[in-house]
């Protein structure tokens, strides 16, 4: 599917993911200069079920979310299945990584980060449960991690609205992993299936896997007869706690299970309160926030897709079918390597980040080895991370730096693609024109690539020929370029 210019009012700048059923791209709302996720329906592939049942699924999803007005759900903008491109949905854009993300890049586990991760979506589960919209596919990959620590729920692509009276296309709807034995086994489905899948991720959470694994046949068997092992490798005191309250969520009838998402959620904060003696945070710690920025949204600078769409070897059956980031060149893991460090570089640059930021500092630092290869790569990627001017000053002191840090070198003329660019002194109206810009191509991060640029760039046009620098796809530098030529 080739990738439109336009779709509806939205400027479409990257794809961010395909799959069977559609594609997802990055795009930019010219009305309120916003970036925004556009997810396409393609009804050229091959499904197990007809293009129109595929569409009226699509429909619900953007039907039921429409409804739904909720911090721990992406919200729908738009929806329109007459435009000339095809049906598609305009969506809130977040910054961040899917849980399943998460799960494989943290280092060990954190208990209450679990929990509040769970909590939240649980709050986000009854509040859709209470307006009739069950989502019906709860799993890692469908759940999002903000930079902030918030968690959201995305992909109600299998919800259902209302009471189940519809007929019913005899598939499975969902994914085996995370199936509750009445999905398997064609009964009535109501809520309590989001509460078995839950359980399910926060089982995933604390121990790594899932309780039931094997082919999808064994997985099957196994959820609908056998119990699942108890959470052995958390302490006695913790598994004591949280046992029976996973074990609830899991029960194979669904009247045994917890009656309300809510209960769900109030026995978790329960549990971490006799256990750890202290309140459950609302939010996840800093070490998960700076994971959800590594992982996601700091590669917006390479122009790299936004990891908030399913990631490639997710498990999925039936409509339910994944979506896989799309490959980009200039990936960071191409260029760097974390063997090209010794201990001793990563624990000095370590020091001189963590009184600005604090312990989160090692992830941060361990991250961008990964990535880079000198130590001005290292210092220019660090910054990024850094909130404010002062943060930044004090970086740039700590690691002795005389100039600012950037990996563009200073130059006495624009880049040839620049040319045609006015060469009018640099301006704070020039310069927020041109964060403005960059911004549809980025994101938020401009603001800090923009203001880095202008410490070095001795006018307009320079400005902009670094800025397109920062952009590895070549049309979308040209189209940056021309339009940074059309506003100059």
């Amino acid at each position: 599917m080739a990738t439109p210019r336009t779709v509806g009012k939205y400027e479409i700048l990257s794809p961010l993911g395909a799959g069977s059923m559609g594609t997802v791209y990055r795009a930019f709302d010219p009305t309120l200069q916003r970036t925004v996720a556009v997810k396409m329906l393609n009804l050229g592939s091959t499904h197990l079920i007809s293009p129109q049942e595929l569409a009226a699924r699509f429909r619900t999803e953007a039907r039921a979310v429409a409804r739904l007005n909720h911090p721990s759900i992406v919200t729908i903008f738009d929806y329109d299945d007459q435009d000339p491109a095809g049906a598609y949905i305009a969506m809130e854009y977040v910054e961040g990584c899917t849980l399943d993300q998460y799960i494989r890049k943290r280092r060990e586990l954190h208990l209450e980060d679990a929990l509040s991760a769970m909590t939240q979506v649980l709050g986000g589960l009854h509040y859709a449960h209470e307006l009739g919209v069950i989502h019906r596919d709860i799993k890692p990959s469908n759940l999002l991690l903000t930079r902030d620590g918030l968690m959201k729920i995305m992909d109600f692509g299998i919800a259902r609205i209302g009471p189940q009276n519809q007929t019913q296309s005899h598939l499975m709807m969902g994914t085996p992993l995370y199936m509750a034995p009445e999905q398997y086994l064609g009964s009535s489905v109501d809520f309590r299936c989001d509460i078995h899948a839950v359980g399910v991720v926060l089982y995933e959470l604390l121990t790594g896997s899932p309780p039931y694994t094997g082919t999808d046949a064994e997985v099957m068997y196994r959820i609908c007869n056998e119990k699942p092992k108890p959470l052995e490798p958390l302490e006695s005191k913790v598994a004591e706690a949280l046992d029976p309250i996973i074990a609830r969520a899991l029960e194979k009838p669904l009247e045994h299970r917890h009656a309300t998402a809510a209960d769900f959620a109030e026995a978790l904060r329960s549990a971490w309160q006799v256990t750890s003696g202290k309140p459950l945070s609302p939010k996840l710690s800093e070490e998960a926030r700076a994971i959800a920025a590594t992982a996601g949204s700091r590669q917006q600078a390479s122009s790299l897709a936004d990891t908030w769409v399913r990631p490639a070897g997710d498990k999925t059956s039936g409509v339910a079918s994944g979506v896989t980031p799309v490959a980009q060149s200039g990936s960071p893991s191409a260029t760097g390597s974390l063997s090209a460090w010794s201990r001793d570089q990563l624990a000095e640059i370590e020091r001189q980040l963590v009184p600005i930021i604090g312990p989160v500092a090692r992830i941060l630092v361990r991250n961008a080895a990964t990535t880079t290869r000198s130590r001005q790569e290292m210092y220019s990627l660090l910054s990024d991370h850094l909130r404010t001017p002062e943060e930044r000053q004090r970086f740039l002191r700590a690691t002795g730096q005389t100039g600012p840090i950037s990996t563009v070198p200073p130059s006495s003329a624009p880049l040839p693609s620049a040319s045609n660019l006015a060469r009018r002194p640099l301006t704070a109206q020039i310069t927020q024109r041109a964060s403005q810009l960059l911004a549809r191509y980025v994101g938020p991060i401009a603001s800090v690539l923009t203001r880095r640029a202008a410490q070095t760039a001795a006018d307009e046009a320079q400005l902009y020929a670094i800025l397109a620098e920062k952009l590895t796809d070549t049309a979308e530098r040209e189209r940056f370029l021309k339009d940074a030529q059309r506003q100059s």
